[in-house]
């Protein structure tokens, strides 16, 4: 996924700064901030028990499928009830799954009332996130997980295989500028492409790994970790605004809708990372509350916290070293409609922290 403030491009440049960093006895590793999971699923490749946590839920289903899951699934349930032919069962389990999903007929629902153009036509807003096709598409396969694991079709790990491959699938075909504060007036090319489910990647390992969907500057004073590692938000923009669209298909709860756009109810959601008064307070009490020894902090040259202002507050707890690296900005197709840059690149921090 191209996702905002994706750490995938920078996994060389954190694993150095942590590993040189942190005590080579640490052995749990928290992300609380996970995001789409990349970092985490870094670290549970270097042999690190993983905690990995974000309050949104696509991001705990993509982590409870990326970083929490040791094992290809069977889904031997799945195959039993599609009473598949004996030869059929030489073949991979998780591509009969998956080619059974995407072979479905379209249904019209949630996705498609609400995100459509033909399933919007006649409300006050009318939407295209999707095409008529893929929202049908989207609705089919979301039923017929869903229903599989109402059944006890699915272990949970199985479930949340396919929701994770579901996620990344409509992401593909959106039609947006990458993030989902609006759609774009004219369908794009990758949009009208069908819909469709391919492996979601899974790191193998035999460790214990914690999956959580809960508001980060509340869990982490109840974490026993070694290695704290925050990627919040860097500045106002919102998480459960850019990416709502994809909560909903994950929790596909029919929420009450509102505005040209279609969000969710998510006061609930909002972080206090965004706001400029509330962005330093929140960090020192996540710095204080954590048992962690070692602190690392993601952060760039143009988030609503300063360099200088983080030194000072994470210095208040031990030891702190800055590492820097010249870095691409983020951008999306509005970003340039909309937003005057000062540069095409930002440089990143990493703050690293031994409390003491």
């Amino acid at each position: 996924m191209n996702y905002i403030g994706s750490k995938y491009s920078l996994l060389s440049f954190l694993e150095e700064g942590i590993t040189k960093n942190a005590g080579a006895d640490c052995e749990v590793f928290c992300d609380v901030f996970a995001g789409t999971g990349v970092v985490g699923s870094h670290f549970k490749q270097k042999g690190f028990n993983i905690i990995a946590n974000d309050i949104q839920y696509y991001a705990y289903c993509l982590n409870r499928a990326l970083v929490g899951i040791n094992r290809m699934p069977t889904f031997a349930g799945v195959l039993n009830d599609l009473k598949l032919a004996p030869t059929t069962l030489f073949h991979n389990a998780v591509d009969i799954v998956l080619d059974h999903l995407n072979t479905l007929k379209g249904k019209p629902g949630f996705i498609y009332r609400n995100y459509c153009p033909e399933g919007t036509a006649r409300s006050q807003f009318k939407r295209q996130y999707f095409s008529d096709e893929n929202g049908m598409r989207c609705d089919a396969i979301r039923m017929q997980i869903e229903d599989w694991r109402l059944a006890g079709k699915l272990t949970e790990d199985e479930y949340f295989y396919l929701l994770a491959s579901l996620i990344e699938a409509t992401d593909r075909v959106a039609n947006t500028a990458s993030v989902y504060g609006a759609f774009l007036k004219q369908v794009k090319k990758s949009a009208r492409k069908p819909l469709h489910l391919a492996r979601h990647a899974i790191v193998e390992g035999d460790e214990n790994h914690e999956i959580h969907n809960a508001n980060g500057q509340q869990l982490v004073e109840n974490l026993s970790c070694d290695v704290l590692y925050m990627d919040p938000p860097y500045n106002h923009r919102q998480y459960c605004a850019n990416y709502h669209v994809l909560e909903t298909i994950a929790r596909y709860d029919a929420p009450n809708l509102r505005g040209v756009t279609g969000l969710r109810p998510n006061d609930d959601q909002k972080s206090d990372f965004c706001m400029k008064k509330r962005a330093l307070p929140a960090l020192e009490k996540m710095i204080k509350k954590t048992s962690a020894r070692y602190v690392f902090l993601s952060y760039n040259s143009e988030g609503i916290m300063g360099k200088d202002e983080i030194l000072q507050t994470m210095g208040q707890y031990g030891q702190v070293d800055l590492l820097t690296r010249d870095y691409q900005r983020f951008r999306a197709d509005i970003d340039r409609e909309n937003r005057i840059y000062k540069s095409d690149r930002v440089e990143e921090y990493l703050f690293c922290s031994k409390k003491g």
